[in-house]
């Protein structure tokens, strides 16, 4: 049994039967009554969010989950196929279940496999990754007194923010978890 004490971002813990991954907590001590963390929750089978708000000290049943290292081979209609490192072994996991990470996954891309009671529920992308712009509006002369963006392409067909100055065939390294852009390489 884990409590909220042990609540960290990555965490999975079983909730009427379902498997949750803390995405964000926030322990909250009031002046008047009692602590209490917050929590937003993402299920792993099929990737709804929900937040959750939990008494300091509430028990959860413990989960045990393994991660295994894998690479990226490609994407069908339905699936996106992973190879495990070790082993060898073939993994299809529905686009479904991938909605946030397949603007990310490029071939070959390495990554981590998160298998719990030993089904492949989600998979963990690097912290940054590095993707070609595909797709850039041209920049806007004497937009320079602000912050100036664009939104823009790139290799995967994600599309995303990025400062004026990016061009088509630039290189640039977008944070997974924040859906940002960090630099130009």
């Amino acid at each position: 049994m884990i409590t909220t004490a042990d609540f960290t971002k990555g965490v999975v813990v079983k909730i009427d039967g379902n498997y949750w991954e803390i995405a964000e907590y926030q322990f909250v001590n009031p002046g008047k009554g009692s602590a209490f963390t917050r929590t937003k929750l993402r299920n792993l089978k099929d990737g709804r969010t929900m937040e959750q708000t939990y008494k300091s000290g509430e028990n959860f049943e413990d989960v045990e989950f393994e991660k295994k290292d894998a690479t990226f081979l490609y994407k069908d209609r339905k699936s996106g196929v992973f190879l495990t490192t070790k082993g060898n072994e073939r993994v299809s996991i529905p686009l479904e279940n991938l909605e946030h990470e397949i603007g990310y996954l490029k071939e070959k891309m390495e990554l981590r496999l998160l298998y719990v009671e030993g089904e492949c529920l989600k998979i963990e992308l690097p912290k940054k990754v590095d993707l070609k712009v595909t797709e850039a509006p041209p920049g806007l002369k004497g937009n320079t007194a602000g912050a100036a963006t664009k939104t823009v392409t790139v290799e995967t067909g994600l599309k995303i923010n990025v400062p004026d100055f990016i061009n088509e065939g630039d290189v640039i390294r977008i944070n997974t978890e924040t859906d940002l852009y960090c630099e130009r390489l």
